[in-house]
């Protein structure tokens, strides 16, 4: 499963910036996914809900962009 992989890579990156910005919990995550990317949004969401059990990421909300492109990409996220 390709979503499995890429949510430890995303939750990786999202911890690492909201440390950075003294964040305490991460709100909302805007991603863009292409069409052809193979990947199953809700599958996305799934591993990204219960990966994130436990850390600043839970119960943040993916907010998901189309894109015409094979992308899967980290557009912004916003956190308190």
């Amino acid at each position: 499963m390709h979503e499995m992989h890429l949510i430890k890579d995303l939750h990786k990156d999202l911890l690492e910036m909201a440390a950075q910005q003294n964040a305490a919990r991460v709100t909302k995550i805007y991603l863009r996914m292409g069409e052809y990317t193979e990947i199953n949004e809700d599958i996305l969401k799934y591993f990204f809900a219960e990966q994130g059990k436990g850390t600043p990421l839970q119960g943040a909300e993916i907010i998901l962009e189309k894109s015409p492109t094979r992308e899967l990409r980290l557009v912004s996220f916003d956190c308190e």
